[in-house]
């Protein structure tokens, strides 16, 4: 199924409105690529965070049905981890968040669910409906849009076999599209550097340990043109199964393992003597002048050509927009961090702001696609 709806930079993340049940209600969700399902806190709610919209009103929508224990749903052996053993009549979720691992719990349910610009309408949308939360959320957001891998996820329920989205910037007054396609819209730019209205297209690939994640084949992280000597194994090749790249435009920074940051904060202090510094801020090392003389290192990563033809791997050049991180007035740090508590590099979405992303889930691939929001 094909469908199209508006994203919208909200809170340092990326929201939709999801219009679901009969009559349709509207609520705000949060866009993660790397939930397995969709959910929103729902009315009655036992032990909610504080949401500055109301929940889901269940009793309102005569579409809406709880799924049990025994249904098709809640036996999808992939799953299990999240569902856990049902001992009771309905099927119960939990699932957990980032790093402060926040959770949501509830029950599974089906409902009718629009999309706001796009004819589409799916009729028995698996969705989670929470009754209590652990940890800190958005208070703006009613819960999750999934696009992780596996069954549940919207784009596994709409058989969509690519889905794309363009992270505008935070500061942005413009929204921008998420859309599903029936196929795999065909890439004409196939060069292999990244440049005006050119693409690079990144192979994917899975891992056990985060059966959810759509993980990016990495090759490693250029300054000044000359590539960090960081082991393969950091990005989650070998035996390596806690490591690997992700996506998570979800957060705003970019992270790296302790070894990677390690490696980077050494050459980023070898070659910024020209800049001005300025104090750290919230886990930002790197903080300087906002002065428009100073020149700030070229930052590339490098990744797997996943397309045939060309090199072997392919560049991703980081603008200034994308590399600095106005922390306060006067200040911008670069949006790098130690990520203490993970072996994951997280790329953030401030690197990504103004690409379009487009995973192929036909070719398992990702295609960026510069200055296309």
């Amino acid at each position: 199924m094909e469908a199209t709806t508006e994203i919208y930079p909200i809170d340092d993340a990326y929201g939709l409105f999801l219009w679901i049940g009969t009559p349709v209600q509207i609520i705000l969700v949060m866009l993660d690529i790397g939930s397995p399902i969709s959910w929103s806190q729902c009315d009655p709610c036992n032990s909610c965070y504080p949401m500055q919209r109301s929940p889901f009103n269940t009793r309102a929508s005569s579409t809406f049905r709880e799924l049990g224990c025994y249904s098709d749903t809640c036996l999808i052996p992939m799953m299990r981890k999240l569902f856990g053993n049902c001992t009771g009549w309905t099927c119960r979720y939990n699932v957990k968040y980032g790093k402060d691992q926040s959770h949501s719990f509830g029950v599974m349910v089906t409902d009718t669910l629009n999309f706001e610009n796009s004819n589409a309408e799916v009729e028995n949308f698996i969705i989670g409906c929470g009754d209590s939360f652990e940890g800190p959320f958005r208070t703006q957001f009613s819960g999750v849009f999934g696009l992780g891998r596996g069954p549940l996820s919207v784009q596994s329920q709409l058989n969509a076999k690519a889905f794309s989205f363009c992270p505008v910037s935070q500061e942005s007054e413009r929204h921008s599209i998420l859309e599903f396609y029936d196929t795999p819209p065909k890439i004409v730019d196939k060069h292999g550097s990244v440049g005006d209205n050119s693409s690079i297209m990144v192979p994917l690939s899975e891992n056990s340990g985060y059966p959810f994640y759509y993980f990016l084949q990495f090759v490693g992280i250029g300054i000044n043109g000359f590539m960090l000597d960081i082991q393969s194994r950091v990005w989650g090749y070998g035996v390596n199964y806690d490591g690997g790249v992700i996506v998570d435009i979800g957060t705003m920074l970019t992270y790296l393992p302790s070894e990677a940051y390690n490696v980077f904060k050494s050459e980023i202090l070898r070659t910024d003597h020209n800049l001005t510094t300025k104090p750290g801020y919230e886990g930002l090392e790197f903080c300087y002048k906002d002065d428009s003389s100073n020149v700030f290192p070229t930052i590339e990563l490098y990744f797997e050509n996943g397309n045939i033809a060309g090199e072997n791997f392919v560049s991703y050049k980081l603008n200034n927009n994308q590399l600095l991180f106005t922390a306060e007035e006067g200040t911008v740090c670069l949006s790098f961090a130690e990520g203490k508590s993970s072996a994951l590099t997280v790329i953030g979405s401030h690197l990504l702001q103004g690409t379009l992303l487009m995973y192929d889930l036909v070719n398992e691939n990702l295609v960026l696609t510069f200055n296309k929001c």
